[in-house]
């Protein structure tokens, strides 16, 4: 958002809502360092009665503010094509003074996505180009505590596989990384389902409901990126020799997924089964 905000300045404003809370928003600000496009949250009694998280679309208006699209496609259904396309309708929107798309490339930060707040940047993808020689040679996937033992167990499992994925080089290894993956996704998404997206499991923000909810977007972003992972190891089955793009993309994604993602929900879930200890 940032990027764009200067690539299109005096053109076109960009606007990221929190409808978590000022707290919320300071947060993603300092994150992102946003000091371009405007940062701002809505009031708890003021929230939209429709609308998307970040990397489910992005809602655009023109000059007269009426909306030209209700969400432009969603991240993490054709990752880099989604922010192609938000150019591609501002241009044709712009008719005086139009700007042409941004080349600059992300910051680290920007690269990063918030799972807990909804928030993606353009991801990289450093394994594009890795000899497969490298990626033995690469450092241990790495992992932060969840917090939970359980979770954390099934997180050093994935990791063992994965390298062994880098090492071996199979398909054999790469059933390996399906398996566990399969396993420690069901059991994360049973657990956040039961004790943070409680209300929410059942919620689809494109069905047309009225009302908006954090927590579901995060549920359905958190999910979705579930799905896209393993998408990504099932396409190294079945094909003979295994590119060193797709094994280097597979631990690269892992190890985004679980920074961004894992470790945005582990607080919450820690309180959440202490509560629910406590009650029991």
């Amino acid at each position: 958002m940032d990027a764009w905000a200067a690539t299109y300045a005096g053109a076109a404003s960009f606007v990221c809502v929190s409808c978590a809370g000022p707290q919320l928003a300071a947060q993603f600000g300092k994150q992102l360092k946003l000091k371009t496009c405007i940062n701002t949250w809505a009031d708890e009694g003021d929230m939209p009665t429709w609308g998307q998280l970040g990397c489910n679309g992005f809602i655009i208006l023109d000059g007269d503010r009426n909306v030209v699209c209700k969400q432009s496609p969603a991240f993490l259904e054709v990752r880099e094509r989604a922010f192609e396309y938000v150019d591609t309708l501002l241009s044709s929107l712009i008719v005086q003074n139009p700007k042409p798309p941004s080349t600059a490339a992300p910051s680290e930060d920007e690269q990063k996505f918030d799972g807990e707040t909804g928030g993606c940047g353009k991801a990289a993808n450093p394994s594009a180009k890795r000899p497969l020689e490298e990626l033995a040679s690469r450092a241990p996937v790495q992992v932060a505590s969840v917090k939970n033992a359980a979770l954390d167990a099934e997180h050093e499992r994935c990791a063992a596989v994965l390298e062994r994925l880098a090492r071996d080089k199979s398909e054999d290894a790469a059933r390996a990384v399906l398996h566990e993956y399969e396993v420690h996704f069901a059991h994360e998404e049973q657990l956040l389902d039961a004790h943070l997206f409680a209300g929410v499991a059942q919620q689809d923000q494109t069905s047309g409901r009225e009302g908006f909810s954090a927590d579901a977007g995060a549920r359905r972003s958190h999910f979705n990126d579930h799905k896209r992972l393993l998408d990504g190891v099932r396409a190294l089955l079945g094909k003979g020799a295994l590119s060193s793009a797709a094994i280097g993309q597979v631990l690269d994604d892992f190890e985004r997924h679980a920074d961004a993602y894992d470790g945005s929900y582990a607080d919450r879930l820690e309180s959440s089964l202490a509560a629910a200890a406590v009650v029991s």
